[in-house]
């Protein structure tokens, strides 16, 4: 179900972007003002249809009433934490499409997908038992670990903030402390995502040369990473769906 919507989604985007802009030029001669309103209202016309598939897909696919059980909790530590609850959703739906018992195959559990080790962190700082057994725990414990992410990038600007932290949320916040050592290496901003999120894929042993240029022991201190295609496509599939959602929700 989760391919399906991060599908649907894709291609919603896709012609929400490219709506207006191949729209056959007016049999009539129009000044430049009426051209622009003619094609701004052809856009909203388009969006409003592509949205509303998107809409009708989620109903029919009991995705809703997913979101809406949880929904009440989402929206209070959405709030606590200084998040837009529509991040969350997208977060979840990427992360177990709300499959209360999802599990990975490197064992992360529940909603948000919560390694154990983590878990047993979370338990510590938040006073809850079972992040992994409970879906209420386990939102209730993943917002606060996104929004422990968004602490380690203040430099940053908010939506980049977000997307370092959604990285970091999938990857490890070493991963993308390293690419960032990388992008400084290039002389690149290194708290810009687009900007942070190519480096993420010179950190394999094959970059060697590289590493010798960027760090004393010639190689990334968090150790070498080979998820990078799976963290990029984890923060753009989630701020995608979440565009969407922002309009939807």
């Amino acid at each position: 179900m989760k391919a399906k919507i991060l599908l649907l989604i894709g291609g919603a985007l896709l012609f929400l972007t490219a709506c207006g802009q191949h729209a056959d030029a007016p049999r009539v001669r129009m000044n430049a003002a009426d051209s622009a309103l003619l094609k701004m209202v052809e856009h909203r016309i388009e969006e409003k249809k592509a949205l509303e598939k998107v809409r009708l897909y989620l109903e029919r696919s009991n995705l809703m009433l997913h979101i809406d059980r949880y929904l009440p909790l989402i929206k209070k530590y959405s709030k606590r934490y200084g998040f837009d609850y529509r991040l969350i959703i997208a977060q979840i739906v990427q992360e177990s499409g709300f499959k209360m018992h999802a599990r990975s195959r490197v064992g992360a559990r529940g909603l948000m997908q919560i390694m154990p080790g983590t878990a047993r962190e979370l338990s510590r700082e938040l006073d809850i038992e079972y992040i992994l057994l409970r879906p209420r725990e386990n939102i209730t414990a993943g917002i606060y670990h996104l929004y422990k992410q968004t602490q380690y990038f203040p430099d940053a600007s908010f939506e980049d903030r977000l997307k370092l932290a959604l990285a970091s949320y999938n990857s490890g916040a070493g991963r993308v402390f390293d690419a960032q050592d990388i992008a400084r290496h290039f002389k690149q901003p290194a708290n810009k995502w687009e900007s942070v999120k190519p480096y993420l894929a010179m950190l394999k042993e094959s970059d060697w040369q590289l590493h010798l240029q960027v760090w004393p022991k010639g190689r990334p201190p968090h150790g070498y990473f080979y998820g990078y295609d799976e963290t990029i496509s984890y923060v753009d599939n989630i701020w995608s769906m979440y565009q969407i959602y922002r309009k939807i929700l």
